[in-house]
């Protein structure tokens, strides 16, 4: 392999592994930080439809599987998003890339705070999803190239859990107070604000260390003095071969062995987490006659165990293999949800779904990790947003 290759060079070099410390983070701490914050807003908003859902039937007098459109409909934002993440950061560079996702949530979050008609609420929440996915896929591709990156993406996926966790206890505090759900958009509204205040700070002077095309860019220089019109047709000829040489590059992204499987593990893998953080609040509170307040803290709890398995269990992951580990939490999480199935005792449950955020924990950053070390860096970009929908 031809490590100056820039299409198939490592992210991180073998032999420099040994030698990195977190004073080889410092010159990156300021947009790290502002990436912690991106995660915190992508947990935050993750974590904010399941606790209100029985307030939003009762304010909308619609079921539940009118309500799981909006799961729904904001996963079609993401997904459609991310599947163009490469094309949109080709096209505007990655820190404007990075203000229209923050700036797409911020406005999809005022709206939503006026509580506006069921059908607006549905139109509204693919960007939501959208502007999440460019911040997502823009966080996953710095993080993992910078020193240290596996545990800087386990820290940043810890975040996404704390910022979860945060999202049910204050669903449960406007219960307590009896305060309309549309206070929880109100909330996500200042946040969304200050997350654009941390991107123009921490990323304004970053260097994402993106190789946009892939080395590969056949670029034309007019070294003599012809004529306007040959000067005008190189340059135009120049443009396409560069938009030829990107679409290229983008289909070989998605395609690679690596992202594909990836993308199916992701899959899976992200519809149990979300399905079990968006649903479990009604199964404990509907299901299994759960207290409202109690399940919401419950829910919060298994966001918690997700934030702390990416940490803890991340590390054990590291420590005794990968593939060993995973395997292992895999079948753990099947025992787990099985529990959930044939239990009608509001304990077990509760400890069940908490147990199973925990060990969910390791398994997102540790295939993003993987995927970065297995691709082209030219890659980065499309085939971890991609994955990442």
């Amino acid at each position: 392999m031809d490590h100056n290759d820039p299409e198939t060079s490592p992210l991180l070099p073998p032999n420099n592994k040994q030698s990195e410390s977190l004073k080889d983070v410092k010159p990156h701490l300021k947009p790290l930080l502002a990436a912690f914050f991106i995660s915190l807003v992508a947990g935050l908003n993750d974590g904010s439809i399941g606790t209100i859902i029985p307030r939003l039937k009762q304010y909308y007098q619609i079921p539940n599987e009118t309500i799981s459109l909006l799961f729904l409909c904001s996963a079609f934002g993401f997904f459609a998003s991310a599947g163009m993440n490469g094309t949109i950061v080709h096209r505007l560079g990655q820190l404007k890339t990075l203000y229209l996702g923050s700036t797409s949530m911020l406005v999809a979050f005022f709206v939503l705070s006026w509580g506006v008609p069921f059908p607006v609420m549905i139109c509204i929440m693919p960007f939501v999803g959208g502007g999440m996915a460019l911040l997502d896929a823009a966080m996953n591709v710095y993080v993992a190239n910078i020193p240290l990156a596996t545990l800087m993406l386990n820290i940043l996926h810890a975040v996404y859990g704390v910022g979860a966790m945060i999202s049910p206890l204050v669903a449960s505090f406007l219960l307590k107070y009896n305060i309309s759900w549309k206070g929880m958009y109100v909330f996500l509204t200042a946040v969304a604000i200050l997350n654009i205040i941390f991107i123009t700070l921490g990323f304004w002077d970053a260097d994402f260390n993106e190789v946009q095309g892939g080395g590969q860019e056949e670029e034309v220089t007019v070294h003599d003095d012809a004529s306007s019109h040959s000067s005008n047709s190189n340059s135009s000829n120049s443009v396409k071969y560069h938009m030829k040489d990107h679409k290229e590059l983008t289909k070989k992204a998605i395609f690679n062995r690596v992202t594909l499987i990836g993308a199916v593990y992701i899959l899976v893998y992200v519809g149990v987490e979300v399905t079990l953080g968006g649903w479990g609040y009604s199964f404990l509170k509907e299901g299994r006659g759960g207290d409202k307040i109690a399940m919401a803290q419950v829910v919060s709890g298994y966001w918690a165990g997700l934030a702390a398995g990416r940490v803890i269990l991340g590390y054990l992951s590291g420590r005794f293999g990968e593939k060993l580990m995973i395997t292992l939490f895999t079948i753990m999480i099947i025992g787990a949800l099985f529990i959930m199935i044939i239990s009608k005792d509001i304990v077990f449950d509760s400890a069940a779904l908490i147990s199973i955020g925990l060990l969910l924990g390791p398994m997102f950053p540790t295939t993003i990790s993987l995927a970065s070390k297995a691709l082209p860096r030219s890659y980065h970009a499309t085939s971890i947003g991609f994955m990442a929908a």
